[in-house]
């Protein structure tokens, strides 16, 4: 209940800022848009800590919810990032398109099996790039 209620806060400000973008004087500051891709940030790594569990038993249709789950975060990290830019944010949706198509080549009602090795490099490379995300944000100060 907590983190859908802070996924919806987030949700909400990141919708205003993206409205209020339309001319300079009601541009959002670079510490509003700061605070909200940390947020994002936050949820997004909460979302995507399953990713680390990928096995050879996981089952396809349990590895694509989860993808959905994580791709929601980061789309809105990608809006939020059209503001401030950051480098890291574009490497982490990069990361996460690689690991969703990879995850569309699956059969969803099998288990991950012998690809398992795969997703998890790529759903490591998900979590490098979310980390360095979040220190490049300068989230944690």
């Amino acid at each position: 209940m907590k983190q859908s209620r802070r996924a919806g806060l987030a949700l909400i400000f990141l919708f205003l800022l993206l409205l209020s973008g339309c001319s300079v004087e009601t541009a959002p500051s670079a510490a509003d848009a700061r605070r909200a891709l940390c947020q994002t940030l936050i949820s997004l790594r909460e979302s995507a800590a399953g990713l680390s569990q990928i096995d050879a038993n996981t089952g396809v249709a349990q590895l694509r919810d989860m993808r959905a789950g994580v791709g929601r975060w980061v789309e809105a990290a990608r809006r939020a990032n059209t503001v401030l830019q950051f480098q890291q944010i574009t490497e982490m949706v990069n990361a996460y398109d690689a690991f969703s198509s990879a995850v569309d080549g699956l059969n969803p009602d099998q288990r991950v099996g012998a690809a398992a090795a795969g997703l998890q490099a790529s759903a490591a490379q998900i979590l490098t790039a979310l980390n360095q995300a979040y220190s490049a944000a300068r989230c944690g100060q």
